[in-house]
């Protein structure tokens, strides 16, 4: 059993974390290779106005990526995790080129210059569907370059919501999943496209209570309910972890192993002392249950039964029904006498071994299926 809790907490000294790099850069020239500008006299004067041809009217591609730097926090429970990083987005607008100061190849405006532009001036409004609560944004640049390409960075703090299923827990996988798509703008107006990394790791992404196991994304146009029939271009990401599972495994779950097993030992107890049979398994039986009062803060609050919930219960019960075979066997020996072993004592020096050990290979197998 040792053994075999060592492997599936056994976790490389080197991991990898896929779908790690640094953030991608260069975005607004990568966008621009794909689709030129429209020049300036074909869009409207307002510049709230979607920088759409007016004589050929098609979607505006904006270039997305989200870095993800950390994941801070995940809460299991309620289901919602918290993302920090940057967002990256960039797109092609004409109309800024004679803001741009004359012999200069673009204009960066930071902070405070960046947000007032950003209020004055139309944007794609890219906003993370899922959130849950809120969130905080410090746009750290607007950078205006020379042939009409507009990129935005920014700084944030999202809280998102993910459904989590712990029916496995301690050794369950999540999905943490992301949506980005416009506020405002349909897939008429805003197409988002994917210039390398639309979502992107960084460094620093590791998880201490959980390993990053794979990361997925694409790019597809969504119907989204709450505004009618209209369809929004969205970024669909999954990031998929694993529980480190060694800390419940060695701190909850072997431990109490360890006392249910050792309850079995109420047979070598002489055959007639059936109190001091009883108090042997009443005293581990309340040391299991003080134990599990202690480390209950520990487990997922969830309305239903996990695995590990399941087993702990198997455990109690095993421990209990250890009672009532201590006293059908002390019934045996009353009724027949001391000087004849009752069948039932030698069956249970088989049966209660066996059954543990049965029991814990069928818990094993369904952790690691």
């Amino acid at each position: 059993m040792a053994l075999w809790l060592s492997s599936i907490t056994h976790v490389a000294a080197q991991e990898r974390i896929p779908g790690q790099a640094n953030r991608t850069g260069e975005l607004w020239k990568l966008n621009t290779q794909r689709q030129a500008c429209p020049p300036s006299n074909e869009l409207s004067k307002n510049p709230f106005i979607p920088p759409q041809s007016q004589t050929l009217t098609q979607a505006i591609p904006v270039g997305v990526n989200v870095h993800i730097n950390e994941i801070p926090r995940i809460s299991d429970a309620e289901n919602r995790f918290q993302v920090d990083g940057l967002l990256t987005t960039t797109w092609c607008d004409s109309r800024v080129i004679s803001q741009i100061p004359q012999g200069e190849d673009k204009l960066v405006l930071y902070n405070n210059a960046a947000e007032e532009w950003i209020g004055s001036h139309w944007s794609p409004q890219l906003e993370f569907t899922n959130r849950v609560s809120e969130a905080f944004y410090q746009t750290q640049t607007i950078t205006l370059r020379s042939n009409g390409s507009v990129e935005r960075i920014a700084r944030f703090e999202e809280g998102l919501g993910s459904e989590f299923k712990l029916s496995k827990f301690p050794f369950d996988q999540q999905l943490l999943r992301i949506y980005l798509q416009s506020f405002s703008w349909d897939q008429s107006t805003v197409r988002l496209i994917d210039l390398g990394d639309a979502v992107s790791l960084g460094r620093r992404s590791r998880l201490p209570e959980w390993v990053i196991k794979d990361l997925n994304f694409s790019i597809r146009n969504h119907d989204d309910p709450e505004k009618g029939s209209q369809e929004f271009s969205q970024l669909s990401a999954t990031i998929t972890i694993a529980r480190r599972s060694g800390y419940y495994i060695y701190k909850i779950f072997l431990p109490l192993g360890i006392l249910a097993f050792t309850s079995i030992f109420f047979l070598a107890i002489p055959i007639e002392a059936f109190a001091d049979r009883l108090g042997f398994i009443s005293g581990l039986l309340f040391t299991t249950l003080a134990y599990q009062i202690i480390i209950a803060n520990s487990v997922p609050r969830v309305p239903y039964l996990t695995l590990g919930d399941t087993y702990t219960i198997f455990l109690f019960a095993f421990m209990i029904s250890e009672v009532f075979i201590a006293y059908n066997i002390s019934q045996k020996v009353l009724k027949d006498g001391h000087d004849r072993i009752p069948s039932i004592e030698r069956a249970m020096e088989i049966f209660l071994p066996s059954i543990f050990i049965s029991t814990q290979v069928l818990f094993i197998w369904i952790a690691i299926n």
